[in-house]
């Protein structure tokens, strides 16, 4: 990839840290990294989020199918994917 062009993807891009607030709970740990409690930044809504810190360069195709599945459960549960980073 392009170094110029790296840097500038990287400065434009939202990132989560600049979205939501940590709450400074860990919720818990999982297979593939570990979770955490967060409110959003810009008060849209009361809503707590449950953040997934991936552990590990790149994504694992175990980690795929988590976010899939957790696509597939939405209507069956309160589980809803929101981002994807």
């Amino acid at each position: 990839m392009d170094y110029d062009f790296k840097v500038k993807l990287t400065g434009e891009r939202e990132r989560v840290e600049d979205l939501f607030e940590y709450e400074g709970c860990k919720v818990g740990r999982g297979t593939y990294g570990h979770v955490y409690k967060a409110k959003r930044k810009d008060g849209k809504d009361d809503k707590d989020y449950a953040l997934k810190q991936i552990e590990g360069t790149g994504i694992s195709m175990s980690a795929c199918r988590e976010i899939a599945v957790t696509e597939w459960l939405h209507p069956k549960s309160h589980t809803s994917l929101q981002y994807i980073r």
